[in-house]
């Protein structure tokens, strides 16, 4: 469950560097992936994984823990 959070907001935190270092760098190349359409499902991907992975961890705390 939490592997799930934790994937999510990983995979958001390396697309925030991209844009950061798109900008640090002002790479015209690297422009282009970030605004790609490709970055752009990942990023709806893991803010999927994210708020499931905030559902199951929410789930597991108010069902207690499954044991």
């Amino acid at each position: 469950m939490y592997y799930l959070f934790f994937t999510g907001a990983g995979v958001l935190g390396v697309i925030l560097v991209l844009f950061w270092l798109k900008d640090v760098l002002q790479s015209p190349k690297l422009a282009r992936i970030v605004y790609s359409e490709l970055v752009a499902r990942f990023a709806l991907v893991a803010a999927a994984f994210c708020m499931l992975g905030l559902l199951l961890i929410l789930a597991d705390c108010i069902g207690g823990g499954g044991n």
